[in-house]
């Protein structure tokens, strides 16, 4: 059930962010010592401490081959490849496909049952690029993968795209795993069920000088989507804190607040990712739900003083808290009402010095999605980008800020 703080005026009827008690992380690795049939791989499936996971399993349901990134490509179904150090390193699916035209892909199809109300956002592949004897590609030819990711076999819900991944960079002969890692973030979410689908393609880019690739692990994140609400100060809003560092979706600006008084609370962009059990205000200038990323990146060091529970509620007894809502149409901070102390879970409270009594106008700065005036940002040579990130080097048009004034660049 979930649990809401009454008593101050006007709560935002912001949805609480999804999904709260299910697995956070997924991990898929793989066994194909039974053959190079579908059916003879074994998929194992843990946690993201490598602890099974009770009651889940997986299944690799098809390999196929094809060409095109497009969804619609007729695919077709081929064996795994074998010989060379595919014979000595098990855990990799190579699919034995036609890699001579440009696209060339594989695709492997995998159904996993069990999970408590999952919602796919995010994954990491393990990706490895191999030669036709099956052996690890090492000279440094250009080899270069699109991945494309599923959550259908119909392949109408598509998760998150990724081009241009050079694949034989660390490799030095031909017996050397090259295996790399790459993070790819959707756009959109699974819908939240107890079973996925997930279909991995993986084909030559067009400027691919030969190879074929294989998958030697995936992990799966468990996302967050989260719904905003409208004011006349700030364009689709809401507060967000989980039990991970997070990071935001591109259209969306996170700030943490860096000071408040007794009549204003100031807020700066986020610097990398928030810290777990750190607050955020999060706005997006149109509507619909904004998605966070459980994330490896540095978190922002800055001190914070919106906090919340992460992923549990939280008891907000141990100090002077104001809880964001709305007063008339704006946008503010207003006193905890000591009669409700029950912070939502993933939602995020003021924690000041101040002891409450009227509530506080929020100062974000002069950025898309937002109507006040100044930027509260470190003095500092460094530019940033309206997602808090750090920018350097010659950049693209658009808004940026750097020493807490805007810059465009035309």
């Amino acid at each position: 059930m979930k649990k809401t703080l009454l008593g101050t005026a006007l709560l935002f009827a912001l949805a609480q962010a999804l999904p709260m008690d299910a697995q956070k992380q997924v991990r898929l690795t793989f066994n194909r010592a039974g053959g190079t049939a579908a059916s003879n791989v074994t998929v194992n499936v843990t946690d993201e401490s490598g602890n099974a996971i009770d009651g889940v399993t997986a299944t690799l349901q098809s390999i196929k081959q094809g060409t095109g990134t497009d969804a619609n490509a007729t695919a077709t179904d081929v064996a795994l490849k074998s010989g060379g150090q595919l014979d000595t390193h098990l855990e990799i699916l190579c699919a034995s496909y036609n890699n001579d035209l440009n696209s060339s892909f594989a695709e492997f199809t995998f159904k996993i049952s069990g999970l408590s109300n999952f919602s796919l956002n995010h994954s990491d592949l393990q990706i490895s690029a191999l030669n036709r004897s099956g052996g690890f590609q090492y000279d440094p030819k250009s080899r270069k993968c699109d991945v494309r990711v599923w959550g259908d076999e119909d392949k109408h819900t598509h998760i998150a795209s990724i081009d241009g991944i050079v694949t034989d960079k660390n490799a030095s002969n031909e017996t050397k795993d090259n295996t790399i890692d790459w993070e790819i973030k959707a756009s959109t979410t699974t819908p939240a069920t107890t079973e996925q689908i997930l279909v991995v393609r993986l084909a030559k880019s067009s400027d691919n000088k030969g190879c074929f690739f294989g998958l030697k692990q995936i992990t799966l994140y468990n996302g967050y989507r989260f719904a905003t609400t409208t004011t006349s100060n700030i364009d689709n809003v809401a507060t967000f804190s989980a039990s991970s560092p997070v990071t935001f979706s591109s259209d969306a600006t996170a700030y943490i607040a860096i000071n408040s008084n007794d009549t204003q609370v100031t807020l700066s962009p986020l610097n990398g990712a928030l810290a777990a059990g750190q607050g955020a205000i999060v706005s997006k200038a149109t509507t619909g739900d904004i998605y966070a990323y459980v994330s490896a990146e540095a978190t922002d060091s800055r001190n914070n003083q919106l906090v919340g529970g992460g992923d549990a509620t939280k008891e907000l007894t141990d100090g002077n808290y104001y809880i964001f809502n709305k007063k008339g149409d704006d946008a503010v901070f207003s006193p905890l009402n000591n009669t409700s102390t029950t912070l939502a879970a993933n939602k995020a409270a003021l924690k000041t010095a101040t002891q409450g009594g009227q509530a506080l106008t929020l100062d974000f700065g002069s950025v898309t999605g937002i109507n006040t005036a100044t930027t509260a940002m470190p003095a500092t040579n460094a530019t940033f980008d309206l997602s808090g990130r750090k920018v350097s080097g010659k950049l693209p048009a658009g808004l940026y800020i750097k020493n807490g004034k805007k810059l465009l660049i035309k």
